[in-house]
Parts: C-alpha cells; sequence; structure tokens
C-alpha cells in the first residue's frame, strides 16, 4: 500500500508540472501572437498541438515507466510475501507436529504417571497388608518380640513382650530397650551396655544366646528370661536386630522341683548329650564317683567313669551299653558292670540308660545307677 500511493503521488506531480508548465507555455505564446510582426511565421496554435502532443507522448512514457517500475517492486514485494507466507507455512507446520508430538509425549507421561500412581497405590495397600498380617503373627507369637534400631531404640514389640514386661507397646517404640528393660542383672547392679549381648548383636552383627538374663518390668520388678537376639541385615548393611524372649519363671521352678527330687534320691542319675558328655548329674551320683557335678559337666562320661573292665583292660565305647542308648534310641540295662571313681577305685553297679528324644530326634541319654555293695 505504501508502494502504490508513493507511484501515484509522482504521477499525480508530474501531471501537475506538465500542466503548470503547458498553462506557462501558452500564456507565452499568447502574448507572442499579440506582439507577432513577423509575417509568414506558422501560428501559434500549430506549435502549442506540436509541443502539447510531445508533452502528452512524454508524459504517456513517463506514466508507463512509472508503472513499469511499479509492476517490478509489486512484483518483488509479492514474491517476498509468497516466500514469508511459505516461511509462514513451514513455521505453523513444525509447530503444529511439535504440538502434537508434546501432547503425544504428555499423554505417554499422564499415563505413565497414572500407572505410577496405580502401582504405587497396590505396592501401598499391600505394603498395609503385609504389615497388618506381620502384626497378627507377632501377636499371636508365644514368645516376646521386639525389633531393636541400631541406635538400641525399640521399633517395634509384640503383644506377648508388652505383656510381660507391663509396657504399653506406644511406650517402649522409639526408646532405649537397655535403659528400661536392661538395666541391671538380677542382683540390681548395673549392667554396662557394652556388656549386653543384645548391644553387641546390633553394633556387631553377632547371633546371641542367653539362657540365665534378667529383664526388668515398668513395676521395677524382674524376672529370667532367655532369648535369642538376631541380626537385622538389610543389602549386607546392619540395620539393628530382632529379640525373642520368654518368660523361663516357670521352667525354673520346675527345674529347681526336679533338681530336689532328683538329689532326694539315693540313686545316681547322669544325663548325657549325643556326643556322651554328661549335661546333668544328681548329688548321689557325684558321692558315688567322687567328682563335683561341676567337673563332670560337659566331659565325656565313658572317658572318666566307664572307660575299663574290671581286669583293667579297656573298655571300647562302642560297645558300652549306655553309649548304645544314645546312638540306637533303645533301652539299655546291664546288672553286672563297674564304674570308676575319681581316686581311681571301682565299684560295681546296676543301671538303665534310656534314650532322650526331642521332637522325635535323639538327643541323649539320662542313666539311672546304683552301687551294688551297698545291697550285698
Amino acid at each position: 500500500m505504501k508502494i502504490v500511493m508513493s507511484a501515484k503521488a509522482r504521477i499525480f506531480s508530474l501531471s501537475a508540472t506538465i500542466f503548470l508548465g503547458s498553462m506557462f507555455l501558452l500564456y507565452c505564446l499568447g502574448r507572442l501572437e499579440a506582439s507577432r510582426t513577423v509575417p509568414h511565421q506558422p501560428p501559434y496554435t500549430l506549435w502549442f498541438a506540436i509541443i502539447f502532443t510531445g508533452l502528452f507522448l512524454t508524459t504517456l512514457a513517463l506514466i508507463y515507466n512509472e508503472y513499469k517500475r511499479y509492476d517490478l517492486l509489486l512484483e518483488k514485494k509479492n514474491g517476498q510475501i509468497e516466500e514469508n507466507t511459505h516461511s509462514l507455512l513451514e513455521i505453523q507446520t513444525s509447530l503444529e507436529e511439535s504440538v502434537e508430538r508434546r501432547t503425544f509425549e504428555l499423554v505417554v507421561v499422564n499415563g505413565s504417571l497414572h500407572r505410577e500412581i496405580a502401582e504405587r497405590i497396590q505396592a501401598e495397600t499391600e505394603s498395609k497388608n503385609l504389615q497388618k498380617q506381620l502384626e497378627i503373627i507377632l501377636d499371636s507369637a508365644a514368645e516376646g518380640i521386639f525389633g531393636i534400631d541400631t541406635q538400641g531404640n525399640v521399633t517395634f514389640i509384640n503383644k506377648t513382650a508388652s505383656r510381660l514386661l507391663g509396657w504399653r507397646q506406644q511406650d517402649l517404640i522409639g526408646n532405649s530397650h537397655h535403659d528400661i528393660v536392661h538395666h541391671s542383672h538380677n542382683d540390681g547392679s548395673p549392667y554396662p551396655i557394652s556388656q549386653c549381648p543384645i548391644y553387641q548383636t546390633y553394633k556387631e552383627g553377632s547371633i546371641h544366646d542367653c539362657a540365665d538374663e534378667t529383664f526388668w518390668t515398668k513395676s521395677g520388678q524382674s524376672f529370667p528370661v532367655e532369648y535369642t537376639s538376631t541380626p537385622i541385615m538389610e543389602n549386607d548393611i546392619l540395620k539393628g536386630a530382632v529379640v525373642a524372649f520368654r518368660d523361663v519363671s516357670e521352667s525354673n521352678k520346675l527345674k529347681k522341683q526336679l533338681e530336689m527330687i532328683v538329689n532326694s534320691t539315693g540313686e545316681g542319675i547322669f544325663g548325657l548329650d549325643s556326643q556322651g558328655n554328661v549335661s546333668f548329674m544328681n548329688r548321689a551320683a557325684s558321692i558315688m564317683l567322687g567328682w563335683e557335678i561341676e567337673d563332670l559337666i560337659g566331659k565325656s562320661h565313658h572317658t572318666l567313669v566307664h572307660h575299663s573292665h574290671s581286669d583293667g583292660s579297656p573298655y571300647p565305647e562302642e560297645k558300652c551299653p549306655i553309649y548304645k542308648a544314645y546312638k540306637d534310641g533303645l533301652v539299655h540295662y546291664k546288672s553286672d558292670d563297674i564304674f570308676w571313681t575319681k581316686t581311681g577305685d571301682s565299684f560295681p553297679v546296676e543301671y538303665t540308660s534310656t534314650p532322650i528324644r526331642e521332637n522325635q530326634r535323639l538327643v541323649g541319654a539320662v542313666v539311672l545307677f546304683r552301687d551294688m555293695n551297698t545291697f550285698a
């Protein structure tokens, strides 16, 4: 539009110039004709016609040149417009493709996000269900069970442990187990945490079995326990410990009653493990054999008490009826054998060797014997 207006302005200016020039020329010719004195001179109107025709042709030529120049310029501008239009179309196409691609990517990302959210919700639901099942299992256990982190603070505790210790579960969680439950020995003396097997478990990763420890209740009372402290490992990293314990007060009472009964009998009684080592012995057996009870515990009965025949010849262990009881699982009776005392003397005995089974598994034997000299 700016180019068109410039061309029109130039044509208008040119036409005005020619018109004014023509008027001025006619004015001059009229003055000349009025003062003309030379005869046979051509009329001024002819000159005017010739000049005007020349001016007209000149004007046409100028107008033609201007329009031709305008057409070239317009064609150039149209070409630029077409190029710009083509570029705009390419840009529009590229933008549309980019928008479409981005929209597709957003749809994919949105779908992935929804799927991830759904999977996470499902995983959280499954985790909550699993945690609930685990809590049910833990709360159904007859033993007290609690978990400890690497700082010694309680992370979880089942109902049995809560009942035995007299503490509510929420009161123990997050607090130091040793400071609240395991701070003292049975005699009331302080129990240094560095010596505590549970502490060693969640600091060193070692498993500890203890049968003669003491836990303390909220009311300040103590009770004997036996427990197993096992480390909690996650990707080979120590995360804490889990402790399973039980109150052995009743079993200790029964054990004491059994010891009283066993020690009240006049017959000798001792137990053997599956390797033939003495696991317990009553007072009568200790007196007859001349050994202190603690000196025989953990030692081979056959090597110390039943090693030879009456003539002093070696007694092979595999032929010993006592050995056979904890190996073949049968009851063996012998009425004419001998045992040897700590001083190296022998005395005639009669004995019964009975196998000990635990969950259908042979774990040792119990031997009941009498000194036949007392019945002679």
